[in-house]
């Protein structure tokens, strides 16, 4: 921004390291101690990846919190935060650039602009049962780091196939809250895996294959449209109605009391059945579009369904499937 070039420091190591910048004809030595002592401070410590458009400030900004590292990513404008804990640095400096093109990846396979979207943040971590402070809103998914400070097979699991699919909907988030639970899922288990893929091809393959199989040998109707959907429990009318009105539905199926009724949070139940099944089915419903029509044209899809307008629903996306792709996903609500 000021037409020089940043000094790359980290404070890692606790002997003197040499950076240098040439400034007319000055070389800068500056000791990693020193960096290291800012860092505490909560002094931001500006670095440029090697050969990399990425940018990282370290930060410590509440006692009570973790240190995390702030990268951004000058060829997109993607911008994230990653947390740490004292025996997890090393491993989370050294995924920064793993990350970056993983989110770059996500973006470019559901045609979103990676700049723009609000990326969820990370922690590297050692307590499975950590839990975040609460600030902001922020969301925050954990990496689990073992003992010796490296991902063990769980933060493999973590960092290969959970950490794409949750940024998966944090881009939904970002661009279009409250899609059907049928899109969000098969969305994020279509594209997350595509991006474990390249990486990690037994644990994507392994988990394709359990929703495949949860989905094919399910004896019941699948009901996509239907997962996620809120009821209310018939526990919360009954309690509401007189002993005639309760004494008729018991005997008549299709009566309905008059009301109105008053319900709580305590009240409402929402459809998570067959859940396996269900992601399996979203997942087979995008991998078919993939094999029918091919990724262009589901990025068409998808640029739609950012761009349109309100809350959408089912018919909503079977209508825009049609006009961007020429396929009717009807048949697939019917099952």
């Amino acid at each position: 921004m000021l037409g020089k070039k940043l000094i790359a420091i980290s404070p890692e190591s606790t002997t003197y390291r040499r950076y240098t910048t040439v400034l007319g004809s000055i070389i800068i030595l500056i000791a990693g101690s020193l960096v290291a002592s800012c860092a505490s401070k909560g002094i931001a410590i500006l670095q440029e990846q090697p050969n990399t458009s990425l940018k990282m400030a370290q930060l410590h900004l509440q006692a009570d919190d973790l240190p995390f590292l702030r990268t951004v990513d000058l060829s997109t404008g993607l911008v994230f935060r990653t947390y740490y804990d004292s025996i997890s640095e090393k491993v989370a400096r050294t995924s920064i650039s793993t990350i970056v093109d993983m989110y770059r990846e996500v973006a470019y396979l559901v045609a979103a602009d990676p700049g723009m979207v609000n990326w969820a943040a990370i922690a590297f971590i050692q307590n499975s049962e950590y839990i975040p402070p609460r600030q902001g809103g922020e969301v925050r998914w954990g990496i689990l780091v073992d003992d010796s400070g490296q991902l063990g097979a769980e933060g493999i699991w973590d960092f290969y196939l959970k950490l794409p699919h949750e940024q998966v909907h944090a881009l939904q988030g970002t661009f279009k809250p409250g899609l059907p639970r049928w899109f969000s899922e098969g969305m994020a288990e279509w594209a997350g895996l595509q991006v474990s893929q390249r990486r990690e091809p037994a644990l994507a393959e392994q988990k394709r294959m359990e929703l495949r199989n949860a989905h094919e040998t399910l004896d019941q109707p699948l009901d996509l449209s239907g997962w996620g959907g809120v009821t209310v429990n018939p526990e919360a009318i009954i309690r509401q109605v007189t002993i005639e009105q309760r004494l008729k539905m018991e005997a008549d199926s299709t009566y309905s009391p008059p009301g109105p009724f008053s319900f709580g949070p305590d009240d409402l139940i929402s459809d998570e059945s067959n859940t396996l099944a269900r992601y399996g089915g979203s997942l087979a419903l995008f991998e078919m579009l993939e094999e029918t029509v091919g990724q262009e044209q589901m990025r068409s899809w998808f640029h739609a369904v950012w761009q349109a307008n309100g809350r959408l629903n089912t018919e909503t996306l079977i209508s825009l499937a049609y006009e961007h792709m020429g396929i009717d996903l009807q048949p697939w609500f019917k099952r």
